[in-house]
């Protein structure tokens, strides 16, 4: 049983690691980004409004979401996420989306990429959002020739969620391709960009949306293939056909996100949009005033949790991820090998992990964001002892339970709504 573990997991990890080879030399930021859309309008682009960015544990800051985005207010931007310690992806109007066929497409990106390229605090360039798949073609362009101009920096591009119109010859289609998997591949295949990002919101007024997890999934699998690391954009602000989030509501996206291995999370939206009849955006994590909102303390202790995971995890090799009791419509049955595994009628997600220094890791979130959970783990771990993180004392301790002689753990767990538990083995 040992030997079979042992070889299950050396494949494991050599697939993973063949898979992310191009992730290690692609530009990947030293820390987990933790980023928005709508950062603060041009009137509030102070110090103070940054070091609340910074306060909350964001990292990067995106584009505001309203107002000419001038030169000179993504230098004001750039100064003031040097000041304070932040990335920035920043807009252009200048950057193109296609070059074939645009005479000014090349001398356009030379001068953008003079003006900003020099910036210590600058991460890429956003191109472009939710492009469909007859886009694709003319986006690679784009991505080559800023790469050649420009190869420290990288070309952002964020696609469709899983519920897009995949209708390949419909007007309108989304996807321009008959499955979601299908637009994913081919957007790999042809852009091969810097990084795959999507956006997924999950929580809509009536209901819980169908394939937050399935969309996970694809992103994890198709990102593994290509080798390059993958964000996902999750909902926090309210608006249209989507609720007011809590706390819990928050973290579940952040951590079932983590279980999958994402190398960077992304907030819709940090500022509050202004008032639209169509939308009506409200709940937010800062207001229009400057002051924080109601989100605006949760989101930072949920950012916390998520940088103490990525912590160990962020370098670290997703093996696998799939679900427990209850196995969702768009979720994963256990495998029927596995380092660990949960006994019991908790709906959990575990993702399982290597990092560089021999590590396993094994993380196990609580798919409930309404009630605590319990279940019983069980660990494939031979003799080596077993440690779990403990957050009030930020360190591992042993388990106090020992492996039988198949090398067999058990552990019993109780996990807040939405909470998560982190074990680790060499």
């Amino acid at each position: 049983m040992r030997t079979l573990l042992k070889f299950f997991t050396l494949a494991l990890f050599l697939m993973s690691w063949v898979r992310t080879a191009h992730a290690q030399s692609s530009l990947r930021p030293a820390d987990f980004p933790i980023g928005f859309w709508c950062s603060p309008p041009e009137a509030f682009m102070t110090e103070e409004q940054y070091r609340l960015i910074k306060g909350a544990g964001f990292s990067v800051v995106m584009p505001p979401c309203e107002g000419n985005i001038t030169v000179e207010m993504n230098r004001k931007l750039l100064a003031l996420c040097r000041k304070v310690g932040l990335q920035a992806v920043i807009s252009d109007s200048r950057i193109p989306l296609t070059i074939t066929g645009n005479p000014k497409a090349l001398s356009d990106l030379k001068a953008v990429v003079k003006e900003y390229s020099h910036f210590l605090p600058l991460m890429g360039y956003f191109i472009t959002d939710e492009p469909g798949a007859k886009q694709f073609g003319e986006l690679k362009q784009v991505v080559e020739t800023l790469r050649k101009l420009d190869p420290q920096h990288a070309a952002f591009i964020n696609l469709f969620p899983n519920y897009a119109s995949n209708d390949r010859d419909a007007t309108p289609s989304q996807l321009n391709t008959t499955t979601y998997d299908e637009y994913l591949e081919t957007y790999l295949n042809t852009v091969q960009p810097d990084v795959l990002s999507y956006d997924h919101y999950h929580f809509l007024k009536d209901r819980d949306r169908v394939g937050f997890l399935g969309n996970l999934a694809s992103a994890q699998r198709a990102a593994q293939i290509a080798g390059v690391p993958f964000w996902n954009i999750i909902l926090s602000v309210s608006h249209g056909g989507y609720r007011k989030l809590n706390e819990n509501e928050l973290r579940y996206e952040a951590l079932q996100s983590m279980a999958y291995g994402v190398s960077g999370l992304i907030y819709f939206t940090y500022w509050l949009p202004p008032d639209d009849k169509t939308f009506q955006w409200s709940h937010a994590i800062m207001e229009r005033d400057g002051k924080p909102g109601p989100l605006y303390d949760p989101v930072k202790r949920v950012n916390e949790e998520v940088r103490t995971l990525a912590g160990f995890l962020y370098n670290a090799k997703c093996l696998m991820t799939f679900q427990t009791g209850e196995i969702p419509a768009d979720g994963k049955k256990p495998p029927s090998s596995s380092l660990a595994r949960s006994v019991g009628k908790g709906n959990l997600t575990l993702g399982i992990f290597r990092d560089g220094m021999g590590y396993l890791y094994v993380l196990a979130t609580n798919r409930d964001y309404k009630a605590e959970t319990k279940s019983k783990l069980q660990f494939f771990s031979g003799k080596h002892p077993i440690e779990q993180y403990n957050p009030a004392t930020k360190s591992f301790t042993p388990l106090t339970e020992k492996s039988d002689n198949e090398g067999l753990t058990e552990h019993e767990i109780t996990l807040s709504p939405a909470g998560y538990a982190l074990f680790r083995w060499q």
